[in-house]
């Protein structure tokens, strides 16, 4: 299923989307990260398929969810982003 970004802040944080489920990855040095209960190993960022290689299918939650941890991250800074989730 093809992922889209659909939403980008800080510079480095997404708001992903693949169908009706949402994630948050960082995007830095070329690199995607997961910001998923403090996974950290990256991959190129060569097209957004990559993301499928770091996001774990149980990381993929429904938009009210990961928006509202993404306003978090945004508002508190990579900390959070590393223990959210």
């Amino acid at each position: 299923m093809t992922i889209s970004i659909v939403e980008e802040s800080g510079g480095t944080h997404l708001l992903v989307a693949r169908g009706s489920q949402f994630a948050i990855v960082e995007r830095r040095n070329n690199h995607f990260y997961n910001c998923h209960a403090g996974k950290r190993d990256g991959v190129a960022a060569h097209d957004l398929s990559a993301i499928s290689e770091v996001v774990d299918e149980t990381d993929w939650v429904d938009e009210a969810t990961a928006r509202a941890a993404f306003d978090e991250v945004m508002s508190r800074g990579t900390g959070l982003a590393e223990r959210m989730l």
